[in-house]
């Protein structure tokens, strides 16, 4: 963690390294946390221990305790590769927003797109396939995690196998699968850390499809 410059209002700048936590499930954390690079891993632990991820997010996307009543944070967040985050406590961040008021109208945006998000996938689980979870996921992650692909197709997603498998709700092997079957049809592609969608458009039609055939 490094002193913050540039951002009179936040307390720090924190960098993390792959792997990296930023905080836990059930500790209670006032802060409230924008990614300014890299991604965060956002994960529901079961009191067996067992994590499974819950949401992927990427540059300028904002989350914390601290944007809530209760302080307690309900979900366990780590770095997917090497990530910048700024923390604001949560009396700083209101200060800002006092400051900024266009700011609250882009949180509040923020947060209704991910209820959407959560309620499409929730639909989309009671409803659809493997295949065209797969799609309406990915088509999801793009907007909130996407990035410049560098393995040459139009944009990827930091997302292994095991964790769109638990993104989606069905087993690995029957994931890795439809992807070799997508990748066929000249949807997308992957690497060991990455899914790279090969062509957004057709990847946008099919899952638009296929929620509207339900």
């Amino acid at each position: 963690m490094t002193p913050t410059a540039g951002h009179p209002l936040a307390t720090q700048t924190i960098v993390l390294a792959s792997g990296e936590h930023l905080y836990h499930q059930g500790q209670w954390d006032n802060s409230v946390y924008i990614v300014e690079s890299g991604h965060l891993k956002l994960e529901h632990v079961a009191t067996s221990g067992t994590a499974s991820i819950a949401a992927v997010l990427g540059a300028g996307e904002i989350l914390g305790a601290g944007l809530g009543s209760d302080e307690t944070a309900t979900q366990t967040v780590s770095a997917k590769g090497a990530t910048r985050v700024i923390r604001y406590t949560a009396e700083r961040f209101q200060a800002r927003i006092d400051a900024e008021p266009a700011l609250a109208g882009q949180v509040i945006r923020m947060l209704a797109r991910r209820q959407e998000i959560t309620e499409r996938r929730l639909y989309a689980l009671m409803t659809l396939d493997v295949r065209g979870r797969i799609a309406v996921t990915l088509l999801d992650l793009v907007g909130q995690a996407g990035g410049h692909c560098a393995h040459g197709h139009e944009v990827d997603v930091p997302l292994t196998q095991q964790e769109l498998a638990e993104l989606i709700g069905a087993s690995r092997p029957v994931v890795s699968a439809e992807l070799n079957e997508l990748r066929r049809e000249g949807l997308l592609d992957y690497t060991r850390g990455h899914i790279c969608v090969v062509d957004l458009a057709r990847l946008s039609t099919f899952a638009t499809h296929r929620l509207g055939e339900c």
